[in-house]
């Protein structure tokens, strides 16, 4: 996955995250963040993870007690972890501190392409020079409403591209005669053919990959989950942009399509270029995500426990890891010496004032 939606992660690598700059995942903020955006980041990535542990912690540490050891929680066995592995990639997402068991597989899901088939081939070379839009809001999105359905048909039924929608349901109105729908779509062999002039997306991370794999530019509509954070990433990289599926109007999708797809040299930003730009720095790599997961697990394998890569600070405590107790002693210190000079220069102060009290007197 991306990340460990409970969080155990972050405790088990001790890896430091840097609040100022690493935003919260289930935010869509990038690392590039006001002084507001970086306030609600120290909340949520404070407490969100919190709740994240507890809960998980409050389901399984009896099953850990149980059948693992009675000194044993879900935290403690999962820090004793080798090998991590994040579908991210810094040419997409934001770069941030990691340790050497944390290894970036973004891409894994990339598979060879394959031929279309010949009504489908067909279909996309009758799209000319125009090109083709793709549409799929992932396997999780089986229907949606038929006003939503509507805004989005009325839109594609504008536009001078072929579109190829996977969807579900009934016959939305107004479909245009450039528009297939399919229940099921070789999206990465779509995403991989030239006639391919953008991906329109919920920001879901495989679709993601595929067309950062592809050089698609996107419009996205997040739906859910990691789904808003993917779009922002997709925009702070130029790939694309985001609209809000729940209020975008049929004018704003048509808009948002042409000002992608078009790769217009007047514009001043093209993200047709940038797209073909970050899928080759993407696949510029010694070895595929997949090549790279395989050697990394077929290393666990061969050589066992690979404690050497693993940072300490997954077993102490949190205020040895915020090193609470060497403040304190710190402060103490501090405390002591200024205390020491202070009562020491008043002794002094109030010896001086003694004697020239007592001069003064017998003067």
């Amino acid at each position: 996955m991306r990340g460990d939606p409970n969080c155990l992660d972050e405790k088990a690598t001790g890896v430091p995250l840097p609040l100022s700059y690493v935003p919260f995942l289930g935010t869509n903020f990038t690392d590039d963040m006001s002084f507001i955006q970086r306030l609600q980041n120290v909340v949520l990535s404070s407490l969100f993870p919190m709740k994240a542990r507890w809960d998980v912690s409050s389901k399984y540490d009896e099953l850990v007690r149980t059948y693992v050891s009675e000194n044993e929680t879900i935290q403690s066995v999962t820090s004793r972890t080798d090998l991590w592995l994040y579908r991210t990639d810094n040419v997409l997402d934001f770069p941030r501190p990691s340790m050497p068991n944390m290894v970036q597989v973004g891409g894994l899901n990339i598979r060879a392409v394959n031929p279309l088939t010949e009504d489908m081939e067909a279909f996309v070379q009758s799209a000319g020079d125009d090109g083709v839009i793709v549409v799929s809001f992932g396997s999780m999105v089986k229907t949606m409403s038929t006003e939503r359905r509507d805004v989005l048909a009325a839109a594609f039924a504008r536009l001078r591209q072929k579109v190829v929608w996977r969807y579900v349901g009934e016959k939305p109105t107004g479909l245009g005669n450039n528009t297939k729908l399919l229940a099921w779509l070789p999206q990465n062999d779509l995403l991989a053919h030239p006639k391919t002039r953008a991906f329109i997306t919920h920001a879901g991370s495989n679709g993601l990959y595929e067309a950062l794999h592809h050089g698609v530019p996107m419009v996205c509509l997040p739906l859910f989950a990691d789904q808003p954070a993917n779009a922002a990433r997709v925009v702070a990289r130029g790939l694309g942009v985001r609209l809000d599926f729940s209020t975008v109007t049929a004018e704003q999708l048509y808009q948002a399509i042409l000002h992608v797809a078009t790769n217009n040299s007047i514009l001043l930003h093209s993200y047709q270029e940038t797209a073909t730009r970050l899928s080759r720095l993407h696949r510029d790599q010694p070895q595929s995500p997949m090549e790279r997961a395989v050697w990394w697990i077929e290393h666990v394998i061969k050589h066992g426990r690979l404690p050497h890569l693993r940072a300490r600070a997954g077993e102490l405590p949190w205020y040895q890891y915020y090193l609470l107790d060497v403040a304190v002693f710190l402060l103490t210190v501090c405390s002591a010496v200024l205390g020491t000079v202070w009562c020491s220069c008043s002794f002094f102060c109030r010896k001086i004032c003694c004697k020239l009290g007592g001069k003064l007197k017998s003067q």
